[in-house]
């Protein structure tokens, strides 16, 4: 099914939204030709990929986590079978409370019976995992994981590739013309183009800085001979993030003044200060990789998918954020239904509430 000077749908950027918005379309039995530079910058290089049910200070549900949860298992449980690959890893996830009002939350939430398929045991002081400083307790988080983005998103381009249709060079807005009902670009004239390029949204001349507010974020790979983490993903003021060759992550970062792609020392300094302070031993770390990339966030911290309010033919799939993994299973499958079946985009990510 390669690309032909007619093609139905058009994707631009190919990292985690575009690859998995191909996907679901080539799994309809549709033809996608696909437009991402391997060379640029891009959001799931940098990320860890984790999904995390439980998150931020207030120790709250992820947003519309029981809806995306089941849908990003299916969804990389189906590209594994398909690909032959393994990208989703289920892991234990424990948080460890930092004070006393961490402790009133965690009771508000363990008698809330929302909480209950999300919220596990609660830990007392120092029996969660002793190499790690706890005064206060700790609890665990049921269904965590993460996916091995990198892999995931190499796998599908490599698969497209295979297919003729894939076209690994940036995008050029100026080449995109309207033709009558359709659009044309290049060699290719095309029904919808649908804009998946992340925080380069900002140079779309029809999308950009429409509710987009960019954040950067930095994490690190890094090893340590003197500590060997279980296979749990840890919360403290950061997380750590253990691998099973014996590396681990630290992260994440977040700020929104700096939005270049170059990893800083003092975000470096932070992560590190973090990791140590939360481990009652602090091993020499050896950071491996530093890793700096600018999230794709909203003004309203919500996703924004669906048409274009004002140009026919033109479609967005961005604004995931730091929930990318979580989210972009459940976005992409909406944004399908929509493409072939008119269906409804919910108004709570509809990209047109930006207008």
């Amino acid at each position: 099914m390669s690309s032909s000077p007619h093609t139905p749908y058009l994707i631009v950027g190919a990292g985690l939204a575009g690859c998995l918005l191909a996907w679901r379309l080539h799994q309809a039995g549709r033809r996608v030709h696909l437009v991402g530079s391997s060379a640029l910058p891009a959001a799931y290089r940098v990320a860890a990929g984790v999904i995390n049910p439980v998150t931020g200070r207030w120790m709250t549900k992820s947003w519309n986590i029981d809806t995306l949860l089941p849908i990003a298992q299916t969804t990389y449980r189906a590209i594994e079978a398909a690909l032959g690959i393994r990208i989703y890893h289920p892991i234990p996830e424990i948080r460890f409370c930092q004070n006393a009002d961490d402790l009133k939350r965690l009771g508000r939430r363990l008698r809330n019976p929302r909480y209950a398929n999300v919220l596990g045991a609660y830990h007392p002081p120092g029996q969660a995992c002793p190499l790690f400083t706890d005064p206060h307790g700790a609890f665990a988080i049921e269904g965590a994981a993460y996916v091995d983005l990198p892999k995931l998103v190499g796998a599908v381009q490599q698969f497209f590739q295979r297919e003729g249709c894939y076209q690994d060079a940036p995008f050029r807005y100026a080449a995109l013309r309207p033709s009558g009902p359709a659009w044309q670009y290049g060699d290719i004239t095309t029904e919808a183009v649908i804009f998946c390029e992340g925080a380069a949204v900002k140079d779309n001349p029809w999308f950009g800085g429409r509710g987009l507010q960019a954040a950067k974020g930095e994490t690190l790979l890094c090893r340590s001979p003197g500590l060997t983490l279980p296979n749990t993903l840890f919360h403290h003021t950061k997380w750590l993030l253990p691998y099973p060759d014996g590396c681990f992550r630290i992260g994440a970062s977040y700020d929104e003044a700096d939005l270049t792609e170059t990893p800083t020392t003092a975000a470096r300094a932070n992560l590190l200060d973090a990791a140590r302070s939360a481990l009652r031993q602090s091993p020499p770390i050896e950071v491996v990789e530093h890793l700096a990339g600018i999230r794709p966030s909203t003004t309203d911290s919500r996703p924004m998918i669906g048409p274009h309010p004002e140009v026919a033919g033109l479609y967005c799939l961005n604004g995931l954020g730091s929930k990318g993994a979580t989210s972009a299973p459940a976005l992409s499958q909406q944004l399908t239904a929509h493409l072939l079946e008119q269906s409804p985009i919910e108004p709570e990510v509809d990209c047109r509430r930006f207008t």
